[in-house]
């Protein structure tokens, strides 16, 4: 792959003129820019595929709220800032709102190519990463429209194990990265915060997991010997313990995701994991249909000899026509997402709800979101 190109930001000209030299006789393509705005119009013609090396000002402009904006449309860009005398307050600022690195004023030549050759690995693994992706959704394609005509269980199972075979390897390629990553990040290091990739790498295993139950799964339903472990839980804790899970992904996506009601003193009678397996379908769909500064409630209580629990979102919502089918077998299509997450959740929870003698319903308004009502055995 060619190396990506690296956009060098800096107002004073000498200094542009400087880096740009340095970084090109290391044969590295090199965009100049020497205003913000010029900056980003730049990122936008390379839809954000470039290493940004940016002074903390140009002229009266402020250099963090560039790194805002630009992360706010390319997430994954590593951008590093450059200052003769940065203050330690401006320096962890920048570190905080997703800055790559920060680098003092005057720097060797060879340090500086140091740290472009980690910032272009970076770029270079998020691209290859989206490369594959692409790859596995243009097979995934092929795969739905010969699906159409497969009637047979065998041949289900056949498309299903080829698509888990992908899906597992895109994923366990970009927690290798996130792991190489954090290694060569902290070598060395004093102090790091390397908590935000330590979480994606925990949320990527628990994905990994959650797809493997799905898997086996569909199967044990579809030949009906879904096996149970049934025990009585308190409600209260598998509650709290899936909100935790993914408080910090609804933060990165600015969801606010509550946890409501009273479920203090509610004993659910099922299979504890298989609950976990539905609440986690539940809440991801959640999150992956709210907007940003949207809203997913998450609250339980007892009603009727049952342990009634409720995920409720203000995204998208369901078309009338679409929510009518979503249960039904024969419209069940396996569907890839932006994170590489095999999508058979709600089918799957269907069937594992009333394994354990238990309802669920959904409402749902296009426009204003989706309620989720799931009612299990109280013990």
């Amino acid at each position: 792959m060619k190396p990506p190109t690296i956009l060098v930001v800096d107002s004073n000209p000498r200094e542009l003129a400087k880096l740009a030299a340095i970084l090109t006789e290391a044969r590295y393509t090199v965009l100049q820019a020497t205003a913000f705005p010029e900056a980003a119009a730049i990122l936008a013609r390379h839809r954000g595929k470039l290493v940004v090396l940016s002074s903390l000002s140009a002229g009266d402009d402020c250099g963090h709220q560039f790194l805002k904006e630009t992360l706010k449309k390319y997430p994954f860009l590593p951008f590093t800032f450059i200052a003769d005398s940065p203050s330690l307050n401006s320096g962890l600022g920048a570190l905080r709102q997703g800055a790559y690195d920060f680098i003092r004023r005057p720097v060797p030549p060879d340090i500086l190519l140091y740290y472009f050759a980690r910032a272009v690995q970076k770029l270079s693994l998020a691209l290859e990463t989206e490369k594959q992706e692409k790859e596995i959704r243009k097979l995934l394609d092929r795969s739905r429209e010969e699906l159409k005509d497969a009637r047979t269980l065998s041949s289900f199972k056949g498309f299903m194990i080829s698509m888990a075979a992908h899906d597992f390897r895109s994923i366990i390629t970009v927690l290798d990265g996130y792991v190489q990553y954090i290694r060569e990040k902290c070598d060395g290091c004093e102090i790091s915060e390397p908590s935000g990739m330590l979480h994606q790498a925990a949320r990527t295993i628990g994905r990994l997991r959650t797809m493997a139950n799905t898997l086996l799964d569909a199967e044990a339903a579809e030949s009906g010997s879904i096996r149970l472990e049934v025990a009585p839980f308190p409600l209260v804790e598998a509650l709290k313990e899936c909100a935790a899970f993914y408080r910090p992904y609804a933060e990165q996506k600015k969801v606010r995701l509550l946890l409501e009601g009273d479920s203090r003193g509610v004993t659910v009678s099922g299979d504890r994991g298989k609950v976990m397996e539905i609440l986690d379908n539940l809440l991801y769909n959640a999150l992956k249909f709210t907007p940003s500064e949207g809203t997913i409630r998450l609250s339980g209580r007892k009603e009727d000899g049952f342990a009634v629990i409720c995920v409720s979102d203000s995204g998208a919502g369901i078309p009338k026509e679409k929510l009518k089918k979503l249960f039904d077998h024969g419209e069940m299509v396996a569907t890839l997402d932006s994170n590489a997450r095999l999508g058979l959740g709600l089918t799957i929870c269907k069937r594992l709800v009333e394994a354990q003698k238990g309802k669920i319903r959904i409402d749902s308004v296009p426009g204003k979101g989706t309620q989720v009502h799931l009612s299990l055995p109280a013990a």
